[in-house]
């Protein structure tokens, strides 16, 4: 079967060659790069959610409302969310080929994931980062600031934490 696809691999020009060594590269870091997706286009759903909400307060008739929808989704709001995932996989890549080839390290597994690997860490971060951005959206689409108290609860020990180390 391996002799089959790689006769197969072989046979395709020479982008979807580096194409398919990419893919089978990330390989590893896939269900990771699949939490931060999910992550991002969470963060965008509630986003576009909220701001719609806000722009059709004072709107009445189910037309005006949708046209007001329409504006609210623009191109460059999908554009950014784009931008993001694609720095977030390149930045995930990047310190992917650093912890295998630099620190020895293959990060995301189990026998590794107490040991330090940079992949780890940026992946935290970035998942920190995009929750945060989702609590925010959906305190403000409920009106219930909970999830802002718990995000400054969090921040809050963040930073005693990092006072203790530096103290």
């Amino acid at each position: 079967m391996i002799h089959k696809l790689l006769i197969n691999v072989a046979s395709l020009n020479w982008v979807s060659q580096l194409f398919a060594i990419f893919v089978a590269f990330i390989t590893p870091i896939s269900s990771v790069i699949h939490v931060v997706m999910f992550l991002l286009i969470t963060d965008m759903v509630t986003s576009i959610y909220y701001q719609i909400k806000i722009a059709t307060i004072n709107k009445t008739g189910f037309w005006n409302r949708l046209m007001i929808a329409f504006k609210v989704v623009e191109s460059g709001k999908l554009r950014k969310t784009l931008e993001k995932l694609f720095f977030y996989v390149l930045i995930l890549f990047v310190f992917f080929v650093f912890d295998l080839f630099i620190l020895k390290v293959a990060p995301i597994s189990e026998t590794s994931i107490n040991t330090f690997s940079i992949t780890n860490i940026a992946t935290v971060l970035i998942c920190i980062v995009e929750m945060t951005s989702i609590a925010a959206n959906v305190s403000n689409i409920t009106g219930n600031p909970i999830f802002n108290r718990i995000v400054a609860i969090f921040k809050r020990k963040a930073e005693q934490k990092m006072d203790i180390d530096n103290g």
